[in-house]
């Protein structure tokens, strides 16, 4: 379908121009150029006539006019407006003032409505009720099957005991305190691995650990690390558990004297137990006495 035309206004001239011109400048009262007032007429007045008009009004002292430029600006005098007395300034300020206030309440009314309209587009629509409607049945069975356990037996007891608060925090409390021993002896051995592998006593860490029979922490452990019981608060278990012994002491000795150095220390725990030793020993007195 073709757009329809639009309907051109029938230009005036003459007087009616002239009348048509001077209303518009008084109603806006705003500087305007001829181009402008033309425009803005919608071409009623054209831009040759709307010049000859304004000069003309210029000249009968309806509008003033001041060059910018190349262009002359009109507006309607001030002097022709009709003054208020103060008796009808305060009646229109207090109109103004009334207005302000209705404004007010129909902005408050427009939130109000605004979210009960948000409220009512967010609940589902009549066509999605029955999904709906499966969705929460289905969590309903799921959560009255995790439940069942925990409901009475035909003998009216519970088919499974739940742990009271105190057995709950028992088990807690003696988790965090072999976990921080756990804790604690690990941070130790990398420590003491740390000093090793500096000193220059242990060149490949893993075919160390591997000699040694040292496991690194399975997926199970790590497992628990990432779980809800770490995040137990280990100040619950204060005075309960005793402070990891200090790297110098697991190097030199717990008296605190000068023992064996890193290289020592990492000899003795590669080295064969005593009583081979000893028994090899024997064996070679028995060998020279032979």
């Amino acid at each position: 379908m073709a757009p329809k035309k639009e309907v051109k206004e029938k230009q005036v001239k003459g007087d009616e121009a002239e009348e048509m011109v001077l209303n518009y400048m008084k109603e806006t009262n705003r500087p305007f150029a001829n181009a402008d007032v033309s425009a803005n007429l919608k071409n009623r007045v054209p831009k040759a006539a709307a010049v000859k008009v304004l000069a003309t009004l210029a000249e009968k002292g309806q509008l003033t006019v001041k060059p910018y430029g190349k262009q002359l600006i009109y507006l309607y005098n001030q002097s022709l407006l009709d003054v208020l007395d103060p008796a009808a300034l305060a009646s229109v300020d207090a109109e103004i003032k009334e207005t302000k206030d209705e404004l007010e309440e129909k902005r408050k009314l427009l939130k109000n409505l605004q979210s009960e309209l948000a409220s009512k587009e967010a609940l589902p629509k009549t066509k999605d009720l029955s999904f709906e409607i499966k969705r929460i049945q289905a969590e309903n069975e799921i959560t009255l099957k995790a439940l069942s356990p925990f409901r009475g037996t035909a003998d009216g007891e519970a088919a499974v005991n739940p742990l009271s608060a105190e057995e709950t925090k028992k088990i807690d409390v003696e988790f965090a305190k072999w976990r921080k021993e756990w804790v604690d002896r690990r941070r130790v051995y990398k420590d003491l691995l740390g000093m090793l592998t500096e000193g220059g006593q242990i060149d490949n860490v893993a075919s160390f650990e591997e000699d040694q029979g040292i496991n690194p922490d399975d997926d199970d452990a790590k497992e628990v690390e990432q779980g809800e019981f770490v995040k137990i608060p280990l100040k619950a278990i204060a005075g309960a558990t005793r402070k990891p012994a200090s790297v110098q002491k697991a190097v030199n000795g717990s008296n605190g004297n000068a023992g064996p150095g890193p290289k020592r220390a990492a000899s003795n725990a590669v080295s064969e137990s005593p009583e081979k030793n000893s028994e090899e020993g024997s064996k070679k007195k028995k060998a020279k006495k032979a």
